[in-house]
């Protein structure tokens, strides 16, 4: 991973969520602090992939909107085009983060 980060020839070969090379360290939150939103590091170190995405939040789901939803949904499975009515939108982003980030049991 550090070759790759150090070589700019070989930085066009990384692709966003495919082989972003990234490294985390895990933390620890205390039971005795509610209030902490990043836990404390234990030293444990993982490499891992991220995945980044751009949310609509400006985007107005209008008639056009509308009409694309139901042009979409002829053609392929309703729940997974991106044209949606936005509490659907926002369920389905929720879900999936909640899926990805997963939290220790």
């Amino acid at each position: 991973m550090d070759l790759l980060l150090l070589d700019p020839t070989r930085w066009a070969s990384i692709k966003l969520g495919v082989n972003m090379p990234a490294r985390v360290e895990r933390t620890v939150r205390r039971n005795d602090c509610e209030l902490q939103l990043v836990g404390d590091p234990i030293g444990e170190f993982y490499e891992v992939v991220l995945f980044f995405g751009i949310i609509d939040i400006l985007q107005d789901y209008d008639i056009s909107k509308k009409l694309e939803h139901a042009y979409k949904s002829i053609h392929y499975d309703p729940t997974s085009i991106s044209a949606v009515d936005p509490r659907q939108y926002s369920r389905r982003f929720r879900d999936f983060i909640f899926r990805v980030f997963s939290e220790d049991s």
